[in-house]
């Protein structure tokens, strides 16, 4: 019998685009160097006002478009991909951000750590410009103010960051999921729109019994904030982020979680404010308290205002 490591896998690896350009086109030449799998590349267009479709045709010339007559957002967009590439023979599912850059291995590690019992495996992400510091490790559930905490954030990469380790949630820039896993599971949940949507899903699976993996040993690079604003404080991001942290504590957390995360959020929002307020950023603080309400009252996702069908 073949051994398990000499088997090149079948991954479906999908590319979700919005107006990404250039930079959706180096994520595909960096799949083109992909080594040691079966390469399914899909790319998913998000409505995008400038889609890159015959430059990227060029770059992979077995790539499947997708293209979405609205932004479905980071959920529904690659749910478009994933339910097209589940119809097919794929063994594993990749999620892919287009301001990623995996490193031709990364893949192949990332399915081969996906064992029975896995329910998703998350890489090493180190900054694309600096690519000796991570963009992060894995993630944390804290119930704070912020939700989560990004392990590594800006550290030196380095041996502290070596070995393969369970793990809260793993950043949606670079995932793998085993077939299983998804099938049982689900897809992401597209209410969220964006942002929190792949620590839901972690949260889901590891209530099915699965394990969530980083694997140190997969690298991928990634610029980070593409479609949110540029990385500034002021962005639609804040608003996302803030609706979907409501919406993840109200459907996980248990009584304890949501008393700790309603406490934070009461006592750090006004010294936030101000804080914010001194460099004129105080509009960010804003956002996050309307995407909260919003949240608490059910209310509709404001997408003109968002500029999410710009």
């Amino acid at each position: 019998m073949t051994e398990r490591n000499e088997i090149e896998p079948r991954v479906a690896v999908i590319v979700l685009d919005w107006d990404g350009g250039s930079e959706t086109l180096e994520c595909l030449r960096a799949l083109r160097a992909t080594r040691g799998v079966r390469l399914q590349p899909i790319l998913v267009d998000n409505a995008s006002r400038n889609p890159v479709f015959e430059a990227a045709r060029e770059i992979l010339p077995d790539l499947v478009v997708l293209r979405n007559d609205s932004n479905l957002g980071y959920a529904g967009g690659n749910n478009v991909g994933l339910r097209h590439a589940l119809e097919g023979d794929a063994e594993f599912f990749a999620v892919l951000n287009n301001d990623a850059q995996p490193r031709p291995g990364a893949l192949r590690t990332m399915a081969h750590a996906a064992h029975d019992g896995v329910g998703v495996v998350g890489a090493r992400i180190l900054r694309k410009e600096d690519p000796s510091r991570l963009w992060m490790a894995w993630g944390e559930l804290t119930y704070r103010q912020s939700l989560v905490r990004l392990v590594g954030q800006g550290a030196a990469d380095g041996p502290r960051w070596q070995g393969r380790r369970e793990a809260d949630w793993v950043s949606g820039c670079a995932l793998l999921f085993p077939r299983r896993a998804l099938e049982r599971v689900g897809l992401f949940d597209e209410e969220y729109f964006a942002y929190h949507e792949e620590v839901d899903w972690c949260a889901r699976a590891r209530a099915e019994g699965l394990r969530i993996l980083w694997e140190p040993e997969a690298v991928v690079l990634h610029r980070g904030e593409a479609s949110s604003g540029g990385g500034t404080f002021v962005s639609r991001k804040q608003y996302l982020a803030a609706r979907n942290m409501v919406r993840f504590v109200k459907r996980h957390a248990t009584p304890m979680q949501k008393a700790k995360f309603s406490f934070f959020v009461v006592v750090t929002t006004p010294f936030s404010f101000v804080r914010r307020f001194l460099v004129g950023e105080h509009r960010g603080v804003i956002a996050k308290v309307r995407g909260m309400l919003d949240a608490i009252r059910g209310r509709s996702l404001p997408r003109d205002e968002l500029g999410l069908d710009r």
